[in-house]
């Protein structure tokens, strides 16, 4: 074979192996998306030809993805194996109930993790109700806070909003063609920035409802004013009023408040994000797909929309999601001894029903990170519920997250509020509190975050830092932008005091108060002395490596001198001690002799215990003695002279 075809037959190989690569990396960048369209519970099917024929693939990140989708029709049931493939599900305005055993399989499905529902219902007029019920009921029974109310929502034959800096109408043409504009929450972790890039027009929602949510008590929640932990906001009507068609009366939003003649925004669309299973849950109060007119339509009634983009910008998000697990992974993690509640070793909790055992019983600390934000959690024996409804879901702890940081920073070593030091100081107070009113801590009772010089730094607002319970852990959260905290890049090096105290809103700095004995809402077990010398610390737990180490310090105050007890940094590597002190202590005693001379005696001591590091005193005496062999010599050398001069005379 001459060396001209080995060199064809090499370079046919190379070219092959080339291409199976490549066709390997497509493949991989090319798996499909299954959206499974549900049509089995009295759903209209208008537009879905539309929106499946022009959404075939979709672009995430520059990654291609292909789109299977699958009609449930008329007959079938919701089924396990149905979702088995199945990665978004629409349910898109039912006018009849699922039964419970397909909310059983949504929800196993949604617990299968990655996945992503959507559910839309309609306004209470005509045969709205039934929509209203049916959405509701799936909410509830898969767990989800969100739920339709039970009204329509309306808006203003030429009235405007200012969107992107143009204005444009909040109807088309009729008070009931309701306009929605979306502006979605500022949530960089879900990355909802997507939902509306390349949209600058409204959506149509043709007779819609609007988005509310429940507490864990059943008390319907004004989404507008209040959120809750993994929820984010979409899509809002501007300038819109509420309307009671049919009963039973609104949930949350009454007409004599919110009725025709009033001007109010309210969510349009809403998420809620589960976390531990990376699935999303949006609810919409009209449909994308078989309303009167769905959210598709790009014209209506001479008004120009933007419902192509954003059903696909939609669809981008619920992929991105979907594909894109957490990245939240731990930085640090502290466990804290169990039964230490004790603050100093003695002190013991309210009287109070509301004071079960183990509400400040804190057994971990963990710090998690992802790309945008910081988590610090705390784990509690028992969180004790939320017994006063707090908004942030407890109402019994407060929490103090002292930081230290590797920044080059000022560093402040009090908390007044605890009525302890810190050592060997703080860059950031976290503060943790259960969040009634708008009003940062300590005038406040919402959860913020201060720097070492006495700025606010931020105010709980949701968005940038966000605090709230993980009841089934018996956890409490807090999420903090990372740019607050200097960007946050080395937190494993970062050390930490935790201290634990109990809430109380109308407390000095709302802490409870601690006395001799315990009161219904007093903390008792205090020191008579240290509370009479300004000094008894407020801590019921805090964060150390033995139960030993936390009454160690905090009863380290001085009594007489009135100064507070130290606590000390804790970080990967242990307690931050200050350093150690050598003590050199001299001490002269003197005896009269007619000569004497000075030696040097050194004594060394050193106390050793399991909360600080050796501390080495060193006391040097100086201690005057008699020089005995000179005395010695002078009074030999006087007997002989005596005994001379004896002799002497005795001669004579």
């Amino acid at each position: 074979m001459s060396i001209k075809a080995l060199s064809i037959i090499t370079l046919a190989i190379l070219v092959a192996s080339t291409l199976a690569i490549l066709s390997i990396g497509t493949e991989a960048q090319a798996r499909t998306i299954t959206i499974a369209v549900d049509l089995a519970h009295g759903e209209s099917d208008k537009y879905l030809n539309y929106i499946m024929g022009n959404i075939t693939r979709v672009e995430v990140d520059g990654v291609v993805y292909s789109v299977n989708w699958v009609i449930i029709k008329a007959g079938q049931a919701i089924t396990d194996d149905l979702l088995a493939n199945v990665d978004i599900l629409l349910i898109g305005q039912p006018t009849t109930s699922l039964k419970p055993e397909e909310m059983e399989a949504i929800l196993k499905w949604l617990k299968k993790g990655n996945k992503a529902l959507y559910v839309a219902g309609d306004s209470d007029y005509g045969g709205g109700p039934a929509s209203i019920s049916a959405v509701n009921t799936l909410l509830e029974y898969i767990g989800v806070k969100l739920r339709l109310e039970h009204a329509g929502v309306y808006s203003y034959v030429n009235y405007t909003y200012k969107y992107k800096g143009y204005d444009r109408p909040t109807v088309a043409a009729a008070y009931y063609r309701v306009l929605a504009f979306v502006e979605p929450d500022f949530a960089p972790e879900l990355w909802t920035h997507m939902l509306d890039e390349g949209i600058t027009k409204p959506i149509i929602m043709h007779g819609p409802t609007c988005v509310i949510w429940v507490d864990e008590a059943g008390n319907y929640r004004d989404l507008v004013k209040e959120t809750y932990p993994g929820v984010v906001r979409l899509v809002w009507f501007r300038r819109a009023y509420i309307m009671d068609n049919n009963p039973p009366p609104p949930y949350k939003y009454d007409v004599f408040t919110y009725g025709e003649g009033t001007e109010w925004s309210f969510v349009g669309y809403a998420a809620e994000y589960w976390r531990d299973y990376n699935s999303i849950i949006t609810v919409a109060g009209e449909s994308l797909y078989g309303d009167y007119e769905p959210a598709w339509s790009s014209f209506y009634y001479g008004v120009e929309l933007d419902g192509p983009k954003f059903v696909t910008n939609l669809i981008r998000w619920w992929v991105k999601i979907i594909t894109t697990p957490p990245v939240k992974g731990v930085a640090l993690s502290f466990n804290d001894p169990e039964g230490d509640d004790k603050g100093t070793g003695k002190m013991t909790y309210p009287k109070a029903d509301v004071f079960k055992p183990g509400v400040f019983d804190l057994l971990k600390f963990e710090v998690y990170t992802d790309p945008n934000f910081v988590y610090f959690r705390a784990t509690f024996k028992d969180l004790g519920g939320n017994p006063w409804n707090g908004p942030n879901g407890w109402s019994l702890q407060h929490i103090s997250i002292f930081i230290l940081t590797t920044q080059k920073l000022y560093m402040n070593t009090t908390a007044p509020h605890l009525k302890v030091n810190i050592y060997p100081g703080w860059h950031y107070l976290l503060v943790a509190i259960p969040g009634w009113g708008n009003v940062a801590w300590p005038d406040g009772e919402r959860s913020a975050l201060y720097s070492s010089n006495g700025t606010l730094l931020m105010v709980e607002d949701d968005k940038l830092l966000d605090a709230y319970a993980l009841p089934d852990l018996n956890a409490i959260e807090v999420k903090v932008y990372k740019p607050l905290l200097g960007g946050a890049e080395d937190v494993e090096s970062w050390a930490f005091v935790v201290a634990v105290a109990s809430y109380d809103g109308f407390g000095e700095y709302k802490v409870r108060g601690v006395g001799v004995e315990a009161e219904e809402w007093l903390i008792g077990g205090g020191d008579p002395r240290a509370i009479a010398a300004g000094v008894q610390p407020r801590v019921l737990d805090l964060l150390a490596p033995t139960a030993e180490d936390q009454y160690s310090m905090l009863t380290s105050y001085n009594v007489d001198k009135k100064t507070p007890a130290t606590l000390y940094m804790l970080s990967k590597t242990g307690l931050i001690m200050p350093p150690m002190v050598t003590v050199t202590v001299l001490e002269t005693k003197t005896v009269e002799v007619t000569k004497t001379q000075t030696v040097e005696v050194t004594r060394t001591q050193t106390i050793i215990s399991t909360s600080v590091q050796p501390t080495t005193y060193t006391t040097t005496e100086t201690v005057t003695v008699p020089e005995y062999s000179w005395a010695i010599v002078a009074a030999v050398v006087g007997l002989i002279v005596g005994i001379a001069i004896g002799s002497l005379l005795r001669r004579k």
